[in-house]
């Protein structure tokens, strides 16, 4: 069985990243390498309140997971960055888990 061959958790730093519903919600709806202003993204994300959703993007900055582009006041768009783009694969993993997870009853 393979192991991770580490003594220290250094993937903890990223799945407190990547553990949010909301972050995983905003990654999937601009992984298709479309570039949404917010109203799109909380109109998409049914059921999000609007200062979660503003600070979720504010940490996923931080974070470097997404770009906040300001055109003007009134135009701001968000992107995933190269390393947004990073997390896609990881995500379809745990998806692909999950699947396979139910599909055993458990």
């Amino acid at each position: 069985m393979p192991t991770l061959h580490t003594k220290q958790p250094i993937c903890l730093p990223s799945l407190k990243i990547l553990s949010d519903y909301w972050t995983l919600r905003v990654i999937d709806e601009l992984s298709d390498g479309s570039s949404l202003r917010f109203n799109t993204i909380e109109r998409r994300l049914d059921g999000v309140n609007t200062a979660t959703l503003s600070k979720r993007l504010r940490e996923m900055q931080e974070s470097q997971l997404i770009t906040r582009t300001e055109k003007s006041r009134a135009d701001v768009t968000y992107n995933l960055t190269r390393l947004g783009k990073e997390a896609i694969p990881l995500l379809n993993a745990v998806n692909h888990f999950s699947s396979a997870k139910q599909q055993l009853g458990s």
